[in-house]
């Protein structure tokens, strides 16, 4: 009979990968990693280049499945054999629904993504327009033009980005308070980490820690992996306050800037 040690890690495509853990399944992706407990499987098919992990499931609710693309085919083949092997075939005649035993840890929010794409583009335009100032005022205003540029464009430029990632952050946060789906989330095992359901009855985890025995949260429904917690801590207030102070200190930059060129 198989033993977890002879079941094969499987990776796919954009570096995700799926192994067999003492608990049941972990399928770990870029930017989420999801536990499936053992008695949350119902059945692991090898479609290919391809596995599927089916979900127990309700009678007469269909069985959520997760997939892992871009796998060796003799692996995956080895994988779901290994794994089917080890399934209790007891264990199946109860009924169980395994999405709500299944746990999401998401890095990376779907919003995190953007603002962090807006982040990319936005520094980028800041060093175009570093390189074309400081080669404009070079060839038209002579050496002390470009000196001055090179070394307040980009201070300026990163004050802007800095208030811009932390005041829409706050912005996303009270837009998640006010049109989100509240919901409690509860402790899970280890210290200050906590879970909690969004409406398909998957458990998404977060870290909270010294919340209490409790913490409520707002999520997102477009993307229940985006969360906050219904009243803005002391750490979001201190962001907020650092985004506003920061973006006075890039005003204040970009005036002594212009001052500065307009005497050379």
């Amino acid at each position: 009979m198989p033993t977890l040690s002879s079941i094969p890690v499987l990776t796919g495509n954009d570096r995700t990968n799926l192994t067999a853990v003492p608990e049941g399944l972990l399928l770990r992706g870029r930017h989420r990693n999801i536990t499936i407990p053992a008695e949350a499987v119902a059945r692991v098919r090898a479609e290919g280049t391809s596995v599927a992990v089916e979900l127990r499931a309700l009678i007469g609710a269909t069985p959520t499945v997760y997939r892992i693309e871009g796998v060796d085919g003799a692996r995956a083949v080895a994988f779901a054999e290994g794994v089917n092997s080890l399934i209790e075939p007891e264990e199946q005649e109860e009924e169980v629904d395994g999405i709500s035993l299944v746990v999401s840890d998401t890095r990376k929010t779907r919003w995190t993504l953007g603002a962090n794409r807006r982040l990319k583009w936005f520094v980028l335009a800041v060093l175009a327009v570093t390189v074309a100032l400081a080669v404009f005022g070079g060839l038209t205003q002579g050496a002390v033009y470009p000196v001055i540029t090179v070394f307040l464009t980009p201070i300026i430029g990163a004050c802007f980005a800095g208030s811009m990632q932390e005041l829409t952050q706050s912005l996303h946060a009270r837009r998640l308070r006010r049109t989100g789906v509240k919901e409690f989330a509860r402790p899970a095992n280890l210290p200050g980490s906590y879970v909690y359901q969004d409406s398909t009855r998957l458990n998404h985890a977060l870290i909270r820690l010294g919340a209490g025995p409790y913490v409520e949260v707002v999520y997102d429904p477009a993307d229940p992996a985006d969360w906050v917690t219904l009243r803005p801590g002391f750490m979001e207030r201190l962001s907020r306050a650092a985004g506003v102070f920061t973006f006075l200190c890039g005003i204040g930059g970009l005036a002594l800037m212009v001052l500065m060129l307009s005497e050379v």
